[in-house]
């Protein structure tokens, strides 16, 4: 039975569905059996996908119906929270756009402009029916003074890797840019991901010259968000920024003829980088500022076989102001404009935390186990010790707020500041 059919019994009537039925205002709920309430756990992990991303009234009357029945809270078992992170993963089953390449528009996040985002799914890949794939960002160089030579060069950059990712099956997305890239990769990733859905634990960024350059601007403050990039030929240091890049992987490419200022500066990233402690494959060609098509390929090849690791237990993190807005991880301190750096670490069903006070935990299976007490110890203090109810409620709001349905809490901590 598809899930458009379930979803269609579940709001108009709930035929399929008996336990999600209406029942008047003043009548209580008879008390159900274990078996019942599993049942009613289970088709409501099955209707996931439609609370999360069906449209209008019919969404509206489904959520309403699942507060009614006091679903969301009910503590899950560790088999159920795994069946409903099956589900999520699978991604927005309503999405039809099957269009294979092409332009679309995103924001650039100045008054209503928008820029140009070149596009290329993978080969045969049918959205709302096949497992999201991951994405890749080029960014092209330059730097452009303006879109109107962004929009020259961005189809270009596009070129180089549109092989490289229908190799890797990854959808490919170069937008135009000016000035910080980091807004505009951002929305790049919102609106792939509102348009195809996306792997957000496979999401890279790529480019060349001033392209590269953007990838380290935006990576490593953003690294729990990526999987790793593939800066090419580019100058300028970077510094402490790339103390982050500890969690994800860097793939650098340099020219042994290149100017002067670019390979000088290139080499001292890369010495910063071995510093990090993060994957690393530093390459340095016989040639100049050049394509090395073959790179582009080796490097989404190495890529590839690097996912995110969201549930990391050893955060080691330095805060940059380039950071977009949200938590770390799984971790979501107190104090949002805060600097320096700070540390969380998990040893069994320990979380140590320094540097930072967390107003909030994000917890699943793959960090602690959740059948048995979690204790917090923040500056070496106990700030929480307890059990965590695994719910469909934190599962659900994460991916609604986030959009990331491929790292998907199922408990949750709320720290005391």
């Amino acid at each position: 039975m598809s899930l458009r059919t379930i979803f269609a019994a579940a709001t108009f009537g709930l035929a399929l569905l008996p336990c999600f039925a209406e029942e008047p205002a003043k009548k209580e709920l008879p008390k159900k059996t274990d078996a019942q309430a599993a049942k009613e756990i289970s088709e409501a992990i099955r209707l996931a996908p439609a609370w999360l991303w069906a449209e209008g009234k019919s969404r509206d009357d489904l959520r309403k119906s699942l507060e009614t029945r006091e679903v969301l809270d009910r503590p899950l078992t560790k088999a159920q929270a795994k069946a409903l992170l099956d589900t999520l993963a699978a991604g927005n089953p309503f999405l039809t756009d099957k269009t294979n390449s092409g332009v679309m528009e995103v924001p650039t996040g100045t008054d209503g402009e928008v820029t140009k985002v070149w596009f290329q799914l993978p080969p045969g890949y049918k959205p709302g029916r096949d497992k999201p794939p991951g994405l890749v960002i080029a960014l092209h160089g330059g730097p452009a003074p303006d879109f109107k030579t962004a929009f020259v060069t961005a189809p270009q950059e596009h070129s180089y890797w549109t092989g490289p990712a229908a190799k890797q099956k990854l959808i490919l997305c170069s937008p135009g840019w000016i000035g910080d890239p980091t807004r505009i990769v951002m929305e790049t990733i919102e609106g792939a991901a509102k348009r195809w859905s996306v792997d957000r634990s496979r999401i890279w960024l790529v480019g060349h010259s001033a392209g590269g350059v953007g990838s380290f601007m935006v990576g490593p403050p953003n690294a729990d968000r990526f999987a790793g990039i593939a800066p090419f030929v580019c100058g300028m240091e970077h510094g402490d920024r790339l103390k982050n890049a500890f969690h994800f992987g860097v793939y650098h490419v340099l020219g042994k003829k290149d100017n002067a200022f670019f390979l000088s500066t290139g080499r001292k990233n890369s010495e910063k980088l071995k510093e990090a402690g993060g994957p690393l494959e530093v390459v340095e060609k016989d040639g100049g500022h050049d394509v090395y098509p073959d790179e582009c390929d080796k490097s989404l090849t190495w890529l590839a076989a690097r996912p995110r690791n969201f549930w990391s237990k050893d955060i080691r993190w330095s805060r940059d102001g380039a950071r977009t807005e949200g938590g770390f991880f799984w971790f979501d301190p107190y104090a949002k404009g805060a600097t320096g750096a700070f540390t969380a670490k998990v040893d069994g069903n320990t979380i140590t935390i320094t540097g930072a006070r967390p107003a909030e935990i994000l917890l699943a299976d793959a960090l602690v186990d959740l059948d048995k007490p979690v204790t917090v110890l923040v500056e070496g203090e106990g700030a929480f010790q307890g059990d965590v109810k695994r719910t469909l409620r934190a599962a659900l709001e994460w991916v609604e707020t986030r959009r990331d349905f491929s790292a998907v809490p199922v408990a949750k901590i709320a720290i005391k500041p």
